[in-house]
């Protein structure tokens, strides 16, 4: 408790703090908006996390709007943490007197002012693990459809991606939208299915990236098994697995989730370094085991090396398909 407490008062610039009976805890963040404190609090989840072991199970935030009483400003907070206990996951409810981002449903009102209100926002996408990023005019928003002006090549890149994030500096959370249509000779795409995100790609710290080539891998278990899979992606803080055997999972991870992974990682003129790491399991998805790893110094320089190298490898894919886009 004294590490969590210590971590949260140096992420909130020492905020005032209250401890409640029932473990819970409540701080007052001044002078910030409230996008920007869902920020800092989503970034405090993952630091205990990661740092701790320790989860935020569930949460509240709202600002006072001018004209609260303290008793609907306390019923406002009040439902944001019954909504945020029944979803369970570590999900953070928050809203305003007018807004409500936690309640399913509720955004269609909220997308048509902000797109009637603002022009620009920023598109993202992946490319084999690498984030690229496009700030794009917004064209209009009309019956849950949104269509935006990009460049020709994002535009062409677009029309083979299922979906795309929005960010702006004032929504308070990523948009993920499905890909409607994408029209490359006019530079526009069409988006539908708008819908905030809590676990959102764009927000990570790290870049992850995705071998080009099978890297195999074994994940000692707590129980003295051991599975086997390949890497599906990686970053200097997180490995993510892909089983040969799906299964076989249920028997390695119990409430102990402390394993041992090890790998050959590639390098510099097919060079390879021997990984020994250790690992915590934070989640399944489908066939894949989602690990925090902790490399010491010299091998958390070698997992740079290898995504510095991927990276300039993915860069120099996209150039030829742009070239090859304005080419014909």
């Amino acid at each position: 408790m004294e590490s969590f407490v210590v971590l949260l008062q140096e992420r909130t610039d020492f905020a005032p703090l209250l401890l409640c009976d029932d473990g819970s805890m409540m701080t007052f963040m001044k002078e910030m908006h409230l996008h920007r404190c869902v920020q800092v609090v989503k970034t405090i989840q993952e630091s205990a996390r990661r740092e701790l072991d320790v989860e935020i199970a569930y949460g509240a935030l709202t600002i006072i709007d001018g004209e609260d009483r303290y008793e609907t400003l306390m019923k406002r907070l009040d439902r944001y943490l019954e909504e945020s206990k029944k979803s369970g996951g570590g999900k953070i409810c928050y809203g305003t007197a007018r807004y409500d981002f936690c309640t399913e449903g509720g955004e269609e009102e909220i997308f048509a002012n902000f797109f009637a209100d603002h022009d620009k926002i920023t598109l993202y996408n992946f490319y084999n693990g690498m984030p690229l990023s496009e700030e794009v005019k917004v064209l209009g928003y009309q019956n849950g459809v949104l269509r935006v002006k990009t460049s020709l090549a994002k535009a062409a890149f677009l029309k083979n991606e299922p979906f795309t994030f929005i960010k702006h500096p004032l929504l308070p959370d990523t948009i993920k939208a499905d890909i409607a249509n994408a029209i490359p000779n006019r530079a526009e795409v069409a988006l539908t299915r708008l819908h905030f995100i809590d676990k959102s790609p764009v927000d990570r710290e790290n870049i992850r990236v995705m071998p080009d080539e099978t890297i195999d891998l074994f994940v000692e278990c707590p129980n003295g098994d051991e599975l086997s899979g390949t890497i599906h992606s990686i970053a200097v803080n997180s490995i993510a697995v892909r089983l040969a055997a799906p299964e076989t999972a249920e028997r390695c991870f119990g409430e102990e989730k402390h394993a041992v992974l090890t790998f050959d990682l590639p390098g510099r003129e097919k060079q390879t370094t021997p990984m020994r790491l250790s690992a915590i399991l934070r989640y399944r998805k489908e066939d894949q085991l989602i690990f925090s790893i902790y490399p010491n110094h010299f091998l958390k320089q070698k997992i740079e090396s290898y995504i510095a190298l991927q990276q300039t490898r993915l860069i120099t894919i996209m150039q030829k398909m742009v070239l090859n886009f304005y080419q014909g």
